[in-house]
């Protein structure tokens, strides 16, 4: 059975709608999944019949010169439609509403978003999206290899990292990726700083006796075999993200997955902090965010009545 069955590719109408489609080949080639649903979603605009008026020779109404051109992209960069029920959306409203609101229609397990880093783009609609997507949601970048040999996975010994973890094992068993787990434990401010190098050494040592008894105690809880390798780093600044984003690139890591909790029962449904960082637009290396669906679907229809 294919570790994702029905895929999203979120397409904008910029040159970043290349890159995913022809990413979406790779996955298809990877997980042979059921269906590739290409989406975007536009405002609704009403045309002044003045400016209509003003072009006599547009024969189409814009939304279907806009199906015209994302059908002629899909058509030009993805070449496996025979492989794949294809299908190609158009949408109107707004974009992480009816997004989310079609990932649920058609059971979409994985959601594809570009991460920008060299064209334009701020990425705020993709971190509302992935934010509110139930279904998990894979974030690339223009320069994302086709290949995932070496896969990191946040641990932090929750049920979400149990979650993230056996997608990881998943997606090694189709790729031949090595696994590796990677957990931050965060310090005091400035504890570091003030010890001395015996210290830190003495530090670094129970750290990491006290990470290797945590993750036993974690594989057993949730029942997880074939134990992977769970490296440790210290975050004295505060900041999570950037210390499992320098371990991936120390590692050689090009593919990290972390499984994100809920932050907010209440107005939003939000990312927790390192999830929401580490899917900002200026990360190359592909973020994978995990979701447990039942739970984000059902604060979803609580806060939208989906």
């Amino acid at each position: 059975m294919s570790a994702f069955k029905h895929i999203m590719i979120c397409l904008d109408l910029t040159e970043m709608d290349e890159t995913l489609i022809k990413y979406s080949n790779f996955l298809v080639e990877t997980f042979a999944p059921e269906s590739m649903t290409f989406i975007h979603v536009m405002e609704t605009i009403e045309v002044p019949d003045e400016i209509a008026d003003a072009f006599p020779d547009m024969d189409k109404p814009l939304n279907e010169l806009v199906q015209d051109e994302i059908q002629e992209q899909v058509d030009t960069f993805f070449t496996h439609h025979k492989k794949v029920k294809t299908n190609v959306v158009l949408d109107y409203g707004l974009t992480t509403e009816q997004i989310v609101q079609q990932a649920r229609k058609r059971r979409i397990d994985l959601a594809i978003l570009g991460k920008k880093i060299g064209y334009v783009g701020e990425g705020g609609v993709a971190k509302r999206i992935v934010g509110l997507m139930p279904a998990s949601v894979l974030m690339v970048s223009e320069t994302t290899p086709h290949t995932i040999d070496r896969i990191l996975v946040r641990m932090d010994f929750s049920k979400m990292s149990a979650i993230a973890m056996k997608m990881a094992k998943s997606i090694a068993s189709y790729t031949d990726a090595t696994l590796e787990c990677h957990h931050v434990y965060k310090l005091p401010l400035g504890y570091v700083p003030q010890k001395s190098p015996a210290e830190v050494k003495k530090l670094k040592k129970t750290l990491g006796d006290f990470v290797q008894k945590e993750y036993r105690a974690f594989l057993k809880k949730q029942k997880i075999q074939d134990e992977v390798p769970c490296t440790y780093s210290m975050d004295i600044q505060g900041d999570e993200s950037q210390m499992l984003y320098s371990h991936a690139i120390k590692s050689g890591a090009d593919l990290i997955i972390i499984g994100s909790k809920i932050k907010s029962q209440l107005a939003n449904v939000m990312l927790d902090s390192t999830s929401e960082k580490l899917a900002n637009a200026n990360k190359s290396i592909p973020i994978m965010v995990i979701k447990d669906q039942k739970q984000s679907i059902g604060f979803l229809k609580a806060l939208f009545d989906y």
